[in-house]
């Protein structure tokens, strides 16, 4: 009897094994494996558009992964090892939805056994986290909650870092935040372009941005250099611009010489070499002046003078002076005065004089025929007057 009681034990503590290693293993079963359920239930789509988020803060791995559309911060949290020890998420939905190019921070739960070096705020209460807003050129920019005594690049560090344009010249880096306070990182000063425009004697006129501030010299430069033509003598290089001006190089004045003839009673006859402007009273003075026998009433002082001009200054004619003349009563042209001239037949006051200016210029004439060389005294004329004249 005693033996079958042993055995009915036995067999009761067999079955009672087997049962709670079966529930065990169901339970077992059982247990929930997030990562690796989601990691089945993402299809293969290599289709699928994929962006990058970043992780910061209380993770195994902080960096930037990709995400795909859609992607919870769960998934998320895992690809960056899951959260540590001191992550603090009870005010963070892990089933949000994980924007393209967002950061992520997972806060520190925060200890209640505070350090010598947590700050104590006026009003006597410590806190070893606080709110800080930083705002400008930040890669990031937002409301960071950041340890109590962080300084301002630790805060920049957290927001992104810096981008291209900022301007820390004027930052205290190492200054200590508080809570509450705002950090603004400035961006550089750029250059603001003005338009202007260049003409006159510059090799490519035209309109021109430049800096602001910029000199008459730099848009000189930018169109090409003044021409040969230009007067630099005129010129203020380093005249600052302003947007709109309209900026004309002079040309040089250029006076061209030119050679000419002064005959007659002037202390030097001769051919000079003078500035096309020349007036014929400078003509005259550049000639050493007047002869005591010049009459001065019969000069053209307002003469224009051209590349081969002659003048010719006329000798004054006194009231006792006597022409010589022929015996026969025949009028010298040689020697003959401008009123003798006229009277002869055809010859009027400009012809008289043109005959008076051509033997002071080429000298006496040879023969009666050579009146004809006179500009104005035709064959008609001389076949007028050839049996009144003479040479002497």
């Amino acid at each position: 009897m005693k033996t079958y009681f042993a055995y009915g034990i036995i067999v009761i503590g067999l079955l009672g094994f087997f049962y709670f290693n079966n529930q065990t293993e169901i339970k077992d079963s059982q247990v929930y494996q997030p990562l690796n359920e989601e990691i089945n239930s993402i299809k293969n789509t290599s289709n699928e558009e994929i962006y990058y988020a970043e992780i910061r803060g209380e993770v195994r791995f902080p960096n930037v992964y990709q995400i795909r559309e859609n992607e919870i911060l769960k998934t998320l949290i895992d690809k960056a090892g899951g959260l540590t020890a001191e992550a603090d998420i009870s005010e963070i939905n892990q089933a949000a939805l994980v924007e393209k190019n967002s950061l992520i921070i997972i806060p520190k739960v925060i200890s209640e056994d505070f350090s010598e070096e947590t700050p104590t705020t006026e009003a006597g209460v410590v806190k070893n986290y606080i709110y800080v807003d930083i705002k400008g050129e930040v890669n990031n920019p937002g409301v960071y909650w950041v340890k109590a005594s962080s300084r301002v690049f630790e805060v920049i560090d957290l927001a992104g870092g810096l981008t291209s344009l900022a301007d820390t010249s004027s930052l205290y880096l190492s200054e200590i935040v508080k809570d509450g306070s705002s950090v603004i990182v400035p961006k550089l000063n750029e250059a603001v372009d003005i338009t202007v425009q260049i003409m006159g004697a510059i090799m490519r006129p035209g309109y021109y941005q430049l800096p602001e501030g910029s000199t008459l010299e730099a848009l000189i430069v930018k169109a090409g250099g003044l021409t040969v033509k230009a007067d630099k003598t005129m010129i203020n290089f380093h005249l600052a611009l302003d947007d709109g001006d309209v900026i004309t190089i002079q040309e040089m004045i250029v006076i061209e010489k030119i050679y000419v003839s002064i005959k007659g009673e002037v202390i030097n006859p001769g051919v000079y070499y003078v500035e096309e402007t020349i007036s014929v009273i400078d003509l005259i003075t550049l000639a050493g002046g007047l002869t005591e026998y010049a009459n001065s009433q019969a000069i053209n002082y307002n003469q224009t003078l051209i590349l081969g001009s002659v003048v010719l200054v006329p000798k004054i004619f006194v009231d006792d002076y006597e022409p010589i003349t022929e015996s026969n009563g025949l009028i010298n042209i040689n020697t003959a005065s401008l009123d003798e001239l006229q009277t002869l037949k055809g010859i009027g006051e400009i012809l008289g004089q043109r005959i008076i200016d051509y033997r002071n210029e080429y000298g006496y004439f040879q023969s009666i025929e050579d009146i004809q060389l006179v500009s104005g005294i035709k064959a008609s004329i001389y076949e007028q007057i050839k049996d009144f004249i003479t040479v002497g």
